[in-house]
């Protein structure tokens, strides 16, 4: 029997683990394409607002080696993305089922919006170097804009469908006190604030930054702090 308890030790710090690394993951490579790529190849920050859709076709044109790396980074967050909803799904299922099995689904929405996103910023790569190469006509510039339209409203539901996601699972996060309870409740209060930032933004408005900074580093931090301490593995009733 206490090689038993012994192997269910083990399988559970295993988990907890990849539970630290699937956020870990999810983190970095979100931040390097949102923050630090993307910015660098279109010369706008993360498909914010459209100022001068030519210019925007000409850097996308130049850095078509940073767009294939955003790319990737897009469909490895993607990937990432729908795992950790299915470890978060694993570890929180007990809790309540249902509400667990749709935050999962919501998750995987993220993850397919996410990759329908890159997808378009691919098309928007061929369409800005058929146009440098035929010389920049501006007949060719509405359907640029309407490739990004379509890529910053895919930006917008998929944060939207994280957002609905993520306010499940923290709360069950908060409710299992599966990692201490001041950080689940971190990460359920701040994701309200990316929430409000989502809708101010499908209804044209621009948020404001600080909406977002309460959130930014939760992702990090609870991925540090599941690697080093792991999970608590009694849950609540």
């Amino acid at each position: 029997m206490p090689e038993k308890k012994g192997n269910i030790i083990d399988t559970t710090e295993k988990r907890s683990r990849i539970l630290g690394l699937a956020f870990l993951i999810q983190f970095v490579t979100s931040i390097t394409s949102g923050v630090v790529v993307l910015p660098l190849a279109t010369g706008i920050p993360g498909l914010g607002l459209l100022e001068n859709i030519g210019q925007t076709m000409a850097n996308i044109a130049r850095n078509a080696g940073l767009i294939h790396l955003d790319i990737l980074l897009g469909l490895v967050t993607a990937a990432g993305v729908i795992f950790l909803g299915a470890m978060l799904y694993s570890a929180l299922r007990e809790q309540n089922e249902g509400l667990a099995l749709t935050a999962f689904g919501l998750y995987v929405l993220e993850g397919a919006l996410i990759a329908v996103a890159k997808l378009g910023l691919f098309a928007l790569l061929v369409h800005s170097q058929q146009s440098i190469s035929a010389g920049s006509p501006v007949s060719l510039e509405p359907t640029a804009r309407m490739i990004y339209e379509a890529m910053s409203y895919s930006s917008k539901m998929f944060n939207l469908a994280f957002c609905l996601g993520g306010t499940i699972f923290y709360a069950l996060l908060l409710r299992a006190r599966t990692v201490p309870w001041p950080l689940s409740l971190w990460g359920l209060v701040s994701a309200q604030g990316v929430f409000a930032g989502v809708l101010l933004g499908l209804f044209g408005v621009k948020a404001p930054i600080f909406l977002y900074v309460l959130y930014i580093p939760f992702e990090l931090v609870i991925a540090v702090w599941i690697l080093i301490r792991g999970v608590k593995t009694e849950t609540a009733n």
